[in-house]
């Protein structure tokens, strides 16, 4: 699943942004906050959300897919 933000939560310091190697987050200068501009680039490493001192990003991990569990 695609990284989630609390906006509540999120202060817009912008750590998530550029520990991201995945470039999955931009920042909403109107708001102050960051949204995942590319969820889709997401690779789960859950970087952002370790290093989010906020605690406002949260990753749930994709299912596996029927195909990919028989495979491996």
């Amino acid at each position: 699943m695609p990284p989630r933000i609390d906006q509540e939560k999120c202060d817009g310091c912008g750590i998530c942004i550029f520990q991201c190697g995945a470039w999955v987050f931009g920042f909403k200068p109107d708001r102050y906050k960051a949204y995942a501009k590319s969820p889709r680039d997401c690779v789960d490493c859950f970087i952002c959300e370790t290093k989010c001192p906020q605690g406002a990003i949260s990753i749930k991990l994709r299912p596996r897919r029927r195909d990919d569990a028989q495979s491996g």
